[in-house]
């Protein structure tokens, strides 16, 4: 982000880091609880789940959340990545 202090940009940093920890951590356990899903990851944990992207993008706006703060994914059991 243009014009982030160096405080903010380590926290968005933190935060990303954390987020892709849950991801790499977690990803049998997303599965079976969040099959078939879109799912959002903030600060190291799922802020909001929906069967539809749209619906994760209104989630996620309802809750004070930017998209693009959060680390969105696809949760399926194939090896597909989808990574916004």
């Amino acid at each position: 982000m243009l014009g982030a202090t160096p405080k903010q940009i380590d926290r968005e940093l933190r935060s990303f880091s954390r987020a892709a920890k849950v991801l790499s951590s977690y990803r049998p356990r997303l599965i079976e609880t969040h099959p078939k899903k879109w799912i959002s990851i903030h600060n190291g944990k799922v802020r909001a789940t929906a069967k539809s992207f749209r619906g994760l993008i209104a989630q996620l706006k309802k809750r004070g959340l930017r998209p693009n703060d959060t680390i969105i994914r696809y949760i399926d059991a194939s090896d597909r990545l989808m990574i916004f």
